[in-house]
This record gives structure tokens, C-alpha cells and sequence, in this order.
């Protein structure tokens, strides 16, 4: 169904608002790196997020338990993939990189989702979103090795940068699957299932990862705050303004917004963190944006005329 422009503002205030979050839940886990052991963030993230929905959802949850059940599988894979796969690998990753570096390296999600559609789903790419898809992942490797090209020629990437690249394939692993996801339940009771099936997930995990980690009762005030919002509007509120954007744009669409997010979060890491935006950050940046751009063309110099 066509949107008119009107119909278009609601989806299009949905995901700038859901990057915004997104943007403060990478520079809050990054300022807060040495209260907030990432595993057990993740994990206390989500239980919150749940505990918030829970009391609102649960009859709900109950009367479609049926329904529930028939879809386990695909909420399981979404919550191992769109709950711990990029929120682990997002805070894994801001433990050693900067919210800089991890902003700068969500920029080619949108080309990852038409690399991953093109290779699982057998879309069809045009030629300049091939180029595109390279010129994406050109600048994202070169956000990785700061710069430094002979550190990719001896496959020398930084830690943090990986988990930060794994977390943006994860997430437009996600947002692939958002597509297929059966229209039978409501957006917000999807995103509880995959809270709760991502918490029971998260906790074996961040108990082996992290054994000796400090306890929430040990956690400063100030660190408390901060695990609260993070519940509450990168999860809940996020989640749900992202999916009502896909289910009325589409995932390829909604992945696009993706690049405010670079955006909000170098302008908060600079401005609350104090974090320097360098040189290699605004060149891979820019081959990001470049390449995102070349894919969002529709034209394709190859394709053969329609017949009529």
C-alpha cells in the first residue's frame, strides 16, 4: 500500500526517534564501560525492558500463547540475532572502541542488508549497488584499522571494532527477518517474547563470560540510572517505533534511517564523552554514506528494456 505524505511523517518520526535512542544506548555503555561489565549490561537491559512490558502485555501473552508457540522458532532466531547477537556485540565493543568508532561502523548496515538479501534471499542487485556494497564495506574496514591500511593487509583489527562490525551484520541479519516474521500477534507483544527469550538466553552467556562481575547491588547510583533508561528507551520504546517503521516502509527503507544514527551518536560521544572525531572516522564515514547512496539508486546500465 502507497503512504500518502501525510501517512509517510508517522513511519519517518518512528525511526528518527528510534535511531536517536539507539545513539545514546552506544555513548551511555561506552561512558559507563567501567561500572557495567558488557554481558551482564546486556542481560539487565533486557530483564528491565521485559519487567516494564510484563505487567502491560501479560494477559495478552497468555490468551496467544498458541499462536506464540507456533511462531518459537522464528522469535528464537530474532532474539539470538536482534537481542543478544547486536547488543552484546555492541557493548563488547565499546569496552575497548570508542562510541566514535562504533557510531561510524553502523553506516553500512543498509548495504549489509542488501549484500545478506542478495546472497540468502536471491534479490536481484544492480550494478552501482555493488559498488556501493563495496565502497561500504571499504569504509567500514578502514574505520576498523584506524586508518592504517597495512594493519588490514596483516588482518590486525582492533577487538572492539570487530564486535562493533558483528553487531551491524547481526542487526541487519535482524531486520531481514523482521519481513518474514508472520503478521499475527502486535508489534509490542513480538518485542516482549523476544525480550524475555533474550534474557533467558543472555544469562548462561554473561555467567561464563563474566563470573567474577560485579553485582547489581554493587553498582553505583549513577550506573543504576543509567541501566533504567537503557530498559526502557533503547528497548522498549526503540524496538517498537523501529518495527512499526519496517511494517510500514519495509526493512530495506527502514534500514536507510540507519545512517542518522552515525550522526546522533558522534554529536553525543563528542559532546557528553569528550571523544575527538579523527581524520580516519570523517574519511570512512564519508565512503559509508558514498556507498549507502550508490545503493539506494535505482538504476542499473545492464538491465534489458521492458517489452510491451
Amino acid at each position: 500500500m502507497k503512504l500518502s505524505a501525510r501517512g509517510l511523517l508517522w513511519p519517518i518520526a518512528c525511526l528518527s526517534l528510534a535511531m536517536l535512542f539507539w545513539a545514546s544506548n552506544v555513548v551511555i555503555a561506552r561512558g559507563f564501560r567501567a561500572d557495567l561489565p558488557p554481558m551482564w549490561l546486556a542481560f539487565w537491559r533486557w530483564v528491565i525492558g521485559a519487567g516494564v512490558l510484563l505487567p502491560v502485555l501479560g494477559r495478552q501473552l497468555w490468551r496467544q500463547r498458541r499462536v506464540l508457540w507456533s511462531l518459537r522458532w522464528h522469535y528464537l532466531v530474532q532474539a539470538g540475532i536482534g537481542i543478544v547477537g547486536t547488543s552484546a556485540c555492541i557493548y563488547l565493543g565499546v569496552a575497548t572502541a570508542s562510541a566514535t568508532s562504533a557510531a561510524a561502523l553502523q553506516t553500512p548496515t543498509p548495504a549489509w542488508i542488501l549484500l545478506i538479501a542478495a546472497v540468502f534471499q536471491r534479490r536481484r542487485m544492480s550494478w552501482n549497488q555493488v559498488l556501493g556494497v563495496a565502497v561500504s564495506m571499504f569504509g567500514a574496514l578502514y574505520i576498523a584499522v584506524e586508518g592504517d591500511m597495512a594493519r588490514l593487509a596483516g588482518f590486525e583489527l582492533g577487538r572492539g571494532e570487530l564486535w562493533l562490525l558483528a553487531s551491524s551484520v547481526c542487526w541487519a541479519v535482524y531486520t531481514l527477518s523482521l519481513d518474514a516474521m508472520p503478521k499475527k500477534v502486535t508489534t509490542t507483544l513480538s518485542m516482549l517474547v523476544q525480550m524475555i527469550l533474550g534474557g533467558l538466553l543472555l544469562l548462561p552467556m554473561a555467567m561464563i563470560a563474566e563470573p567474577g562481575a560485579a553485582m547489581p547491588g554493587s553498582w553505583p547510583t549513577a550506573s543504576w540510572m543509567a541501566v533504567l533508561y537503557l530498559g526502557i528507551f533503547p528497548s522498549v520504546v526503540a524496538y517498537t517505533l523501529y518495527n512499526i517503521g519496517v511494517n510500514k516502509l519495509g526493512s530495506q527503507t527502514a534500514g536507510s534511517f540507519d545512517n542518522l544514527m552515525p550522526a546522533f551518536s558522534s554529536f553525543l560521544s563528542i559532546t557528553f564523552l569528550g571523544e575527538s572525531l579523527m581524520a580516519y572516522h570523517v574519511l570512512g564515514f564519508i565512503a559509508c554514506v558514498a556507498g549507502v547512496t550508490l545503493t539506494s539508486i535505482v538504476w542499473d546500465p545492464f538491465a534489458r528494456p521492458v517489452e510491451h
